[in-house]
């Protein structure tokens, strides 16, 4: 299964790299393996955890950045509705866009999960979507003014609820529809797509891979703002390579707050 993996380099025939590097792949769900330099990427962490560098400093982090910044084209005074709010990008987009100083209405499955966005992440209205009977109501009631931006990982009812909630020119990144990935056919919705033309909306669907030109930009705005202290981030770790499948399988029902991981040893 091919994934984003940190490893220690072991024994190395080419002189860029020595035994103790730190190197960057995606080679996945393995415990070794023999591979040309110029397919790993050596690591350097700038003070940060090396795991790290699979989630808030990785690609969900710059995800959460590309998505608010570039695609949503976050402005002076939107309010910010994220699902997902707990995850690896969704708790990067919560803190990005509080520091930026804009109003954030979060979305999270479970007590635990909306305890951590609020407490930890500063989001200013939290809606445990398990916990509420009528999603677009509870956005309503978070966010009466409406929302400007809406940044999906989950689509289904958080994209109906984001809709009707919108504010006119209201923006949409589209960066992940997990509710759908394992359904044979869309079910979930939107029911209420007419919205995105009666409201002149932009919604605007996004690969991070395709954005890897803002890396640098990213990489210094997070360097700032964690020498600051104003970043926090919790994993969810499985050991052991065996251990692979549950934790990718557990993201799909949300046993995961913030990013999962699988530790080797």
């Amino acid at each position: 299964m091919q994934g984003d993996a940190i490893g220690e380099v072991v024994l190395s025939n080419d002189p860029s790299f020595k035994p103790g590097d730190l190197v960057q792949s995606m080679f996945g769900w393995r415990e070794a393996f023999n591979a040309s330099a110029n397919k790993v990427r050596k690591l350097e962490t700038h003070g940060l955890p090396a795991e790290a560098f699979l989630g808030v400093a990785g690609v969900p982090g710059l995800t959460a950045y590309v998505g608010l910044l570039h695609i949503a084209g976050l402005r002076e005074g939107d309010v910010v509705f994220v699902s997902g709010a707990a995850g690896a990008v969704g708790s990067m987009v919560c803190q990005i866009a509080k520091l930026k100083g804009h109003k954030v209405i979060a979305s999270a499955g479970g007590t635990e999960k909306a305890a951590f966005v609020r407490n930890e992440l500063g989001a200013d209205e939290t809606i445990d979507y398990k916990a509420v009977a009528d999603l677009t109501g509870a956005v309503a009631m978070a966010a009466p003014e409406g929302i400007d931006v809406y940044f999906d990982n989950v689509g289904g009812d958080h994209l109906d609820a984001a809709l009707a909630n919108a504010k006119t020119f209201g923006r949409f990144a589209l960066c992940g529809m997990i509710s759908e990935y394992n359904v044979a056919s869309p079910q979930n919705g939107p029911r209420n797509l007419l919205m995105a033309v009666t409201k002149s909306l932009r919604l605007q669907g996004f690969v991070v891979l395709n954005h890897l030109n803002l890396q640098p930009a990213f990489a210094k705005d997070l360097a700032t703002w964690h020498a600051a202290g104003k970043i926090k981030w919790r994993q969810t770790v499985f050991h052991g390579v065996e251990q692979a499948p549950n934790a990718f399988l557990g993201l799909f029902k949300g046993k995961n707050i913030g990013k999962m991981l699988v530790k080797l040893s």
